[in-house]
Order: C-alpha cells, then structure tokens, then sequence
C-alpha cells in the first residue's frame, strides 16, 4: 500500500554542479508542456556508488532507448524523484556521447533529442547525478524513500526511467508516478559489505562491495538494505519469496503472502515473476516495487496480513499492469485493495463521504484513502455482486491479460468487466465514476451518477 496510507487506514480503522556544457534549465513545478515517452521502449544499466555512513550517492544510468512508436521524438521525458528527495545534482548528461543540456521541471528530466528518435532507430542516454541521503526521514515526508540511517538504507525511483512530465507536490499521501515498462535492467551497487540487500530484481553477483541484480519487465527498480535483516524463505508455485526483516512477524506476512499468490493466480493470472523479495523498513510507510516490496516495521500486528495481501496485489496491478498512479490511482489502488479484502474478507466502511472515484492524488487530501482505497474497493463488491462472481473475475482477468507489462488504466478496467458482464462499454455512457451505495450498482443508472 503507498506512502503512508497504511498509517492513516491503521490509526482511524483501530479507532473505528550540474551538467556538462551548461547546468540544466530548471522548470518550476511541471507547469509547462506535457512530454510523454511512456510508449517508448528502454533498457538500463546502471551503475550506483552509495556511501551508506557519509550518506552521499552517485549514480550513472545509460538507458537505450528504442524508437518504437510510429513517430519520431525530439525529447525524452525521465522520472527521478530524488530531484525532490536528495537534492539530486546532474552531473553529465549525454545523448549518443554528445553532450546535452537538460531541463530539469520538478521531478522529470527533459533530455532533449537533435537529432529526433526515429521510429525504429535507438539512441543511448547516458545521466549522471550526485545526491544526498536523509539520516532522520520524516515519517509524514517522503525523503524515507532515499535515507541511509543506523538500520537501513533505502533507495525508491532513484534510477531515472521513461516517464511522463508529472507532478510531485500533492495534497494527499498518493504516488506521484507512472513509469513505461523495461524489458531489462541491469544494476551494479557498489555499497558497505556489511548490508544486505532486498530489491526488484535477482542478485546475480556479490563481490564483498559490489552487489549485481538483473530484472526484467519492470517499471522501475528499488531497494532496501539493512546489516541486521534475518531472511525467511518461502516457495510458492515455484516462486521464491523471500522476506527480510528484523522486527515484523514473518509468519504472519509468509502465510499472507501465500495466499494472496495462491488467490489471485487462480482468479486472475499466473505471477510472472521467479521472485518476491519483501524487505522490513523503518517507521515509515508499506509500498510496492515490482519483485518486491517494502513493509514498515510499525503496521500494527492485526494489520499485517491485511498490508502484504494489498502490496502482494499490487505485483499483478501497477507492476505488471501499469496505469497512471498519479492521475487514475483507482486502476491500482482500488483494485489492490479489492484483492486483499475480498481474499481476507475485511472490508471496512469508509469514513469520509461519497466522492468520484475517478479523482487524481491532486484532487484530494485526507480523505484520498477513503474515497479511492475504501470507496473505490467498496465499488468493486459491489460490481462483482450485481454481476456475479465468474463474470467479475473473468472481466479482471481479461484486462490483465489484454495490458501485461504494458498500461492500462481506469477506464480500461471498466470496459473489460463490463464487456465480461455482457454489456460492452455500458460505462462510457456516463462521464463520471461515482461512489454509490449498494443497489445502485452498475446498470441502468442516471446520466453523470457512475
């Protein structure tokens, strides 16, 4: 579950130098053009030096970027958030080995393209930056997802990857991300040989210092590591879950984990991955990664399981199945949380009042859990119920199918579990995606009540 969601739902439920020829242009805030280069293809390698004491990081990242749309590309839009969280410093920036003057709009990279990607062509991008670490992050912030403290160091969208020019600062705990799938990616870190590592990926090497990990088809690459992790391992349809923690009860999260994959292979999909790494963090917020996820060491005990099913799901929607975090958080969050409270049967009411579920993590604050999270999975009951179990979850497997390692989103999902339920696109008739009480759920409503 992202950020500090968890947090939220556990208080109230319980209670109820810069670049080579010139520094990079800065933008503010992402209010200019709209650059996306989510339908291009890419790989990575990426080379990351972290100094877990002095708290410092450098990183270099070549990202081959494939001209696979019809059209050319003449600049390429790169996620990093560690512009926001590390006070990340570009370094050199090259194009083909030529070097280039970025623009720098918030939390994206704007690495721009003379000559234009041609459809079909392919072009390396190499970006080098320096950054800082945060010894004490602020649980409520967002700086835990780049901090070297006494337990652990933890690194989250810290590689820069295709993305879409998209916002950082919002008033809700929502994920400020969308990020293009990558076939394959390739990371060297070179760290304290004293940590162990849990991350997306498989470590394929370790030579005291220097730690290697391949992944493939993922939408971006973290880590936690920590010198005091204990590891559980569990297989599970030849999966390897493997847990490292410290304090959280690996019972609990390997029983929860088991059978959230048993779940939703049988209702959705087969998990397409070798590997499940789950990695304790500090105080401060749960959140998926392809291949892994993070849980933090305060989720209450009668909440753990509830958590692992949720971030579990989240590998087969925002992982495998992307959509736009930011702007449709209900294809990912809404679903995600439908899993693991139908697998565990633990729903909850929601504690703010009815709102478009349709909304983005701009449009709202403290009830963004609520409304996206508990309205939104309340919905899906509610759907499932009115149509009926099979047609449900065939719908739900067809748009997984239909969108694997690439992006779906909202509305999307809507067409797939209506065409499953025999009414093809009854959805698109009505402008708004809306939280209604039970009957009213999902034909024969009135125009802008859905």
């Amino acid at each position: 579950m992202p950020r500090r969601i968890v947090t939220v739902l556990a208080v109230l439920i319980a209670l109820l130098p810069l670049a080579t020829a010139a520094p990079p242009t800065r933008a503010a805030n992402t209010n200019g053009a709209d650059v996306n280069s989510l339908g291009l293809d890419a790989t990575y390698d990426v080379k990351g030096s972290f100094d877990w004491r002095g708290r410092s990081a450098e990183v270099r990242t070549t990202a081959t970027v494939n001209g696979s749309t019809p059209w050319s590309t003449s600049v390429l839009a790169f996620n990093l958030q560690i512009l926001r969280i590390g006070s990340a410093q570009l370094k050199d920036v090259t194009v083909g080995g030529d070097a280039v003057n970025p623009t720098v709009d918030d939390q994206t990279i704007l690495v721009p393209l003379d000559p234009p990607l041609l459809a079909g062509a392919s072009v390396a991008v190499e970006i080098d930056y320096t950054a800082r670490m945060s010894g004490s992050p602020d649980p409520n912030g967002d700086d835990w997802g780049f901090a070297a403290t006494s337990d652990y160091l933890t690194a989250y969208r810290w590689i820069p990857w295709l993305s879409r020019t998209t916002k950082f600062n919002r008033p809700s705990v929502g994920d400020p991300y969308v990020t293009a799938n990558s076939t394959s990616v390739h990371v060297e870190i070179n760290a304290d040989p004293s940590l162990t590592f849990a991350a997306t990926g498989v470590q394929t090497g370790n030579n005291g210092t220097t730690r290697t990990f391949e992944a493939h088809n993922v939408r971006d690459f973290n880590f936690a590591a920590s010198p005091t992790y204990k590891r559980a391992h569990r297989s599970v349809r030849g999966i390897d879950v493997n847990l490292y923690y410290d304090r959280l009860d690996p019972g609990t999260i390997l029983n929860a984990t088991s059978r959230a994959i048993n779940d939703y292979t049988r209702k959705v999909g087969a998990y397409p991955y070798p590997v499940l790494n789950i990695a304790e963090t500090g105080p401060w917020a749960s959140i998926e990664s392809p291949e892994s996820f993070w849980l933090a060491d305060k989720v209450p005990g009668h909440l753990l399981a509830w958590t692992t099913a949720h971030e579990v799901a989240h590998e087969w929607f925002y992982a495998v199945v992307g959509n736009d975090q930011a702007r449709e958080p209900f294809a990912d969050e809404a679903l995600a949380d439908f899993m693991a409270r139908n697998l565990l049967d633990d729903f909850v009411p929601s504690q703010c009042s009815p709102g478009f579920l349709d909304q983005t993590i701009y449009d709202l604050g403290d009830c963004y859990p609520w409304v996206v999270y508990v309205q939104g999975n309340l919905w899906l009951r509610q759907y499932r119920d009115r149509v009926g179990s099979s047609a449900f979850w065939r719908g739900i497997s067809n748009y997984f199918r239909a969108n694997k390692f690439g992006m779906g989103g909202t509305r999307p999902l809507l067409d797939a579990l209506d065409a499953a339920a025999g009414r093809p696109q009854v959805h698109r008739q009505f402008p708004r995606l809306y939280a209604l009480p039970v009957p009213c759920l999902p034909f024969g409503l009135p125009a802008g009540r859905l």
